[in-house]
């Protein structure tokens, strides 16, 4: 983004982004959209299915789609449902989540991989009558929704005697004249519920207006994109990038395989993947795998990693795999959507520029508005409504205020350049000799060590009700470095006594992570006291 694009207003000490403009009418139905976009290259590839070796048409997800919308509208099925789906990737998800959309149903969709416990309690919000499921989940889903049993169908490894949604899919006598739903609740009509990142606690549910998904961020994509990105509808980035397939064309390169390091490598030799949008965890270790060499990598034109801050070192070194292709990131949140982005890697790591529409303050412990390189929560506002946590209005006035700006709950600056910095999330801010520390500090050293994969710091409470700094940290592979000397290179990088790691250093293979590849602060905190006590 153009830097001359973004204000600051020194009276007000508030950074905007440049006005918000909409190819789309705001009471424009995003199915609509989707509908009549998918239509425009019925014989293209939406997406190919690695370990099946199959390939899906716009023409065929799309008439998949149509016949499920018109089971659900055939169900009585409206606005004022919702559809439950709690699954991975599979061919027909897609057309699923389309349905949905096409027939203005919102669907709520926590990730299969939520435990029986927290699945019941995010299901027990909303209380779909109608759910999707993978098979192996299944029984947990089951178990999950005993309370008011709904009508359960699985997408994938189906199970004797349960309706499976292969049963959705038989030609209809009026399929080729469907029309999709129009918006009955205006523009802000909720079409998604997603779960919070629950890393600091138990989910809420955000609901995602029609508007909103309508406003996203236009990325450099096109119907010649081949594109890669792990995750599924559970999170706001795999709903955006439905999005992006279905109404821009481009192909998406998926599989039901684990993606390790290695097999992402492979599906870009092998597909000519061109974009690749990944989360921290996973884009680290690819940047350090052994065969992510310049030439595995040379299909490569635009690298995104989305859900939280790199190490610049991790950066610059992924830089040199791709050459000459960009490397952004885009802050965002659930419940304020797309924040700032940057396409090109800048001093210090920046999270970038507010997007259009957008403003955002820097907001002190006493709440005032701070200015350049002052360090306080960062708040947004989008001009956008937002329908709030599901069935939870008290969660929905923390969350934003009576003015519309959202509490990001993270702790940021600008610098002179109008680029956000983020330095921690604010229920991660540590006190040690009743000093306040921020453990992202820390951790952004222990990272400029060329022998660190991946680190967490974490605060280990001594009986003074001291947060004492302790590292839990990943190691390359073949790499050794002692523990003194990653204490030592923090003490002589952050000289200042609370930000030492009085607490030392655990080693371990894999830091604990949530399915959308954030690092869960409270299990790594739980690893580092297992393996102290040890």
């Amino acid at each position: 983004m153009d830097q001359t694009l973004v204000t600051y207003s020194a009276a007000e000490r508030i950074w905007s982004g440049p006005p918000r403009n909409s190819i789309y009418k705001d009471d424009t139905a995003l199915g609509v959209v989707i509908f009549q976009s998918m239509k425009n290259w019925p014989k293209n590839i939406c997406q190919i299915w690695d370990d099946e070796g199959v390939a899906v048409t716009f023409e065929e997800a799309l008439t998949w789609a149509i016949r499920i919308a018109q089971f659900f509208k055939g169900r009585g099925l409206n606005h004022k449902n919702i559809i439950g789906i709690a699954a991975g990737h599979s061919k027909y998800l897609l057309s699923l989540a389309v349905a949905c959309l096409m027939n203005g149903t919102p669907f709520h969709s926590p990730h299969s991989v939520l435990d029986e416990a927290t699945l019941r309690y995010v299901f027990s919000i909303t209380k779909p009558n109608l759910i999707f499921c993978d098979g192996k989940d299944f029984e947990k889903v089951k178990a999950a929704t005993i309370e008011w049993q709904p009508e359960i169908y699985t997408l994938t490894d189906h199970v004797e005697g349960v309706p499976n949604i292969e049963s959705l899919l038989e030609p209809t006598s009026t399929e080729m004249c469907y029309q999709p739903e129009p918006l009955v609740d205006g523009c802000d009509q909720t079409v998604a519920l997603l779960c919070s990142s629950g890393t600091t606690g138990l989910p809420k549910v955000v609901c995602i207006e029609n508007r909103r998904l309508l406003q996203f961020l236009m990325l450099s994509l096109n119907s010649e994109t081949i594109i890669f990105q792990i995750t599924a509808i559970d999170w706001l980035g795999g709903i955006f990038l439905l999005v992006y397939n279905t109404t821009l064309g481009c192909t998406r390169i998926l599989s039901r395989n684990p993606y390790t390091s290695e097999y992402i490598v492979h599906l870009v030799r092998k597909y000519k993947i061109d974009t690749l949008a990944l989360a921290p965890l996973p884009f680290t270790a690819l940047v350090n795998c052994p065969d992510a060499t310049a030439e595995a990598l040379s299909s490569v034109r635009h690298v995104f990693y989305v859900g939280g801050p790199i190490a610049l070192t991790t950066i610059q070194k992924g830089q040199k795999l791709i050459g000459n292709a960009s490397i952004g990131t885009v802050y965002a949140t659930t419940e304020a959507g797309t924040i700032t982005a940057i396409y090109k890697i800048e001093k210090g790591n920046p999270m970038g520029r507010p997007v259009a529409g957008v403003k955002i303050r820097i907001v002190g412990e006493n709440g005032e508005n701070l200015t350049y390189n002052e360090v306080g929560e960062i708040l947004v506002h989008n001009g956008l409504t937002w329908q709030g946590y599901y069935g939870n209005p008290e969660a929905t006035r923390e969350s934003q205020d009576s003015e519309g700006w959202h509490h990001t709950g993270d702790m940021g600056y600008f610098n002179e350049d109008n680029l956000l910095y983020m330095v921690d999330r604010c229920k991660d801010i540590l006190k040690y000799e009743a000093m306040h520390y921020w453990p992202g500090e820390i951790e952004a050293v222990i990272l400029e060590l060329p022998q660190v994969q991946n680190v967490c710091v974490v605060g280990i409470r001594d009986e003074l009700e001291n947060d004492a700094a302790g590292a839990l940290v990943v190691l390359k592979k073949g790499s050794t470095i002692s523990a003194k000397e990653i204490v030592e290179h923090v003490a002589k990088k952050l000289p200042a006594v609370h930000k030492q790691l009085h607490a030392g250093v655990q080693f371990t293979n894999e830091l604990p992570e949530n399915h959308n590849g954030k690092i869960v602060r409270k299990a790594a905190l739980e690893i580092f006291k297992t393996l102290k006590a040890a």
